[in-house]
């Protein structure tokens, strides 16, 4: 088959696959796989994963995106690496997903750019941090959006760059178009074009040998040894706050709860907005901060639920709970399932002008919303009852936003990716 007519077939089965037509959209993608078109296969083991109820099904659509990956094709090469954070489909090897990592980057992969320009901000040397922001220029022209509203707030600040706040304003303006929840541009500080003035050369050959300290946890601060709360102080950066805040923050939806018959209904407790990252919307550094609060937990990444991202405007908030699961929504571990929440995390992505505490009626505690740091606590004891002191809610907010996410921890592994 020509290269025109694969592209005219794999046009046709996503056509099939937007029509709700798994079966043949899967079984057309499959053909143009066998035939050993990269993108087929990438494409197919994108639909795969995202059908797949067990470990086999996961290893047979992760055997499409190694044979993608030996084509050199950047897409399947960057699932992979950011699969492999999570240490259920594929064991973690530092030094490939470093090279996974370094390979998507020369190739100009948009996210791999903008996830390696937030790395490099934050870990790299002061001559890396200042490129890093040519990291973003280049990820941003080959279509990440992300990138684009984190390059706005550099320019403003003038962090890591020169300060352009007419260019920062171009690129606010086209962020808030496409639903980022980015600072609107002050009119008064002029528009300038949002593209850069000279070609941008990103410095694709850096090192990414020492990745896992993108990972370490800050200490903590205990504030109650009978669940023990903890407070670790700056766990993230302000721009990683506002890079998991861009990633989700466009595809917010009301919170909503689950009963004990399964039916789904607006949440009345918590009346917050959400966005639940499944698999499929994850990205490397995005799994790289779950290992940093998984390692504030001190439990694996992979005995956590999907990650939250949650959103309180003024007068919303979360009433008092437990998180503890009802019997009903979860298998216990002595039936072979995960079991129940044994840890909760909270990280606050930005700190509101008023209210929107997390508090411990029954410990008299109270622990305020602070951008970039995170809280953790047991939910349940040694024999698997509910702790007391776990009931916590999170206070309304009285003035501005409040941005949180949150990982819930299992007893056993839970994700199958």
């Amino acid at each position: 088959m020509s290269e025109t007519s694969a592209i005219t077939e794999l046009q046709r089965a996503r056509a099939l696959l937007q029509d709700n037509q798994l079966e043949a959209g899967t079984t057309l993608l499959r053909v143009l796989a066998n035939q050993k078109f990269p993108e087929a296969m990438h494409e197919l083991a994108s639909v795969l994963l995202m059908l797949a109820t067990d470990a086999e099904q996961i290893a047979g659509a992760m055997r499409w995106l190694r044979e993608a990956e030996q084509q050199t094709y950047a897409p399947a090469i960057y699932r992979l690496a950011t699969v492999s954070l999570i240490e259920s489909a594929e064991a973690l090897d530092w030094s490939r997903l470093a090279s996974r990592w370094q390979d998507c980057c020369r190739q100009g992969h948009a996210h791999a750019l903008c996830d390696a320009a937030v790395y490099f901000g934050r870990f790299g040397t002061p001559q890396q941090q200042l490129r890093s922001t040519t990291m973003l220029e280049v990820a941003a022209m080959n279509g990440s959006l992300v990138a684009m509203a984190l390059l706005g707030e550099r320019l403003a600040e003038g962090r890591l760059c020169s300060a352009d706040p007419a260019r920062a304003n171009s690129i606010r303006k086209l962020a808030a178009e496409v639903g980022m929840p980015v600072n609107p541009p002050d009119p008064a500080l002029g528009f300038a074009g949002p593209e850069p003035t000279a070609p941008a050369d990103a410095g694709m050959d850096w090192d990414f040998g020492d990745i896992y300290r993108a990972t370490l946890a800050t200490d903590g601060e205990c504030l109650d040894p009978d669940i023990a709360l903890q407070r670790h102080a700056d766990l993230l950066s302000d721009e990683e706050c506002l890079y998991i805040q861009y990633l989700g923050g466009p595809d917010l939806a009301p919170s909503i709860s689950v009963d004990s018959q399964g039916v789904r209904h607006q949440n009345e407790v918590r009346t917050s907005w959400e966005f639940i990252f499944l698999p499929e919307f994850e990205l490397l550094y995005l799994n790289l901060l779950q290992r940093r609060m998984a390692n504030a937990a001190g439990l694996p990444v992979s005995q956590a639920e999907q990650l939250i991202l949650l959103r309180y405007l003024p007068g919303q908030e979360y009433k008092l709970h437990r998180d503890f699961l009802p019997e009903s929504n979860y298998v216990p571990v002595a039936a072979g399932g995960s079991g129940q929440r044994l840890h909760t995390t909270v990280t606050y992505l930005n700190t509101p002008t008023s209210g929107g505490a997390t508090a411990f009626p029954l410990l008299l505690k109270n622990v305020s919303a602070q951008q970039g740091c995170l809280t953790r606590f047991d939910n349940i004891d040694a024999n698997g009852q509910a702790l007391r002191g776990s009931l916590h809610a999170g206070l309304p907010v009285k003035q501005g936003v409040k941005w949180i996410c949150t990982l819930w921890f299992r007893e056993r592994p839970h994700r199958l990716l």
